[in-house]
């Protein structure tokens, strides 16, 4: 508190104060950014996950209305993930042990009898990962796993 003067009484905050409270609200704003990027890598792995269902079910519709045999190629870029989607995949194809990365020009292949190689596919991304195992007979993701980091 200031001095009076002529029976006015003034009051102020002091520099140690206004640092206090600056450095509070940056601290605040700090983790709110940092919880929005997470919140974000998050979608864009659920997105990629979409991506790879939807492909695949289309590969499979086109096979039977084509009746011929659909190869997709085992990349990212082949299920047309979004470019913003900068993780890994990996697969698991029926009597494997352990997930790996696809070889140069593996395919999974869409049979023009409505059946489709059973696989399992890992989506993993600085937010966490997606396991997805496809049903052979639609094609559809029928076990999803998430883990989500943080």
């Amino acid at each position: 508190m200031l001095p009076t003067q002529h029976g006015v009484r003034y009051s102020a905050f002091t520099l140690l104060e206004i640092i206090v409270a600056m450095s509070l609200c940056i601290l605040i704003i700090g983790i709110a950014t940092m919880s929005i990027s997470g919140v974000r890598d998050e979608d864009k792995l659920r997105r990629a996950a979409a991506v790879i269902e939807t492909t695949a079910r289309q590969n499979l519709l086109q096979a039977l209305n084509s009746q011929q045999t659909v190869r997709m190629e085992l990349s990212a870029g082949a299920f047309g993930a979004s470019e913003e989607f900068s993780g890994m995949l990996q697969v698991r194809r029926f009597g494997e042990s352990a997930f790996r990365a696809p070889k140069r020009g593996e395919a999974w292949e869409f049979s023009p009898a409505g059946i489709c190689e059973p696989i399992e596919v890992r989506l993993s991304g600085t937010a966490g990962q997606i396991e997805m195992g496809f049903d052979p007979l639609t094609a559809c993701a029928k076990r999803k796993s998430i883990q989500v980091k943080g």
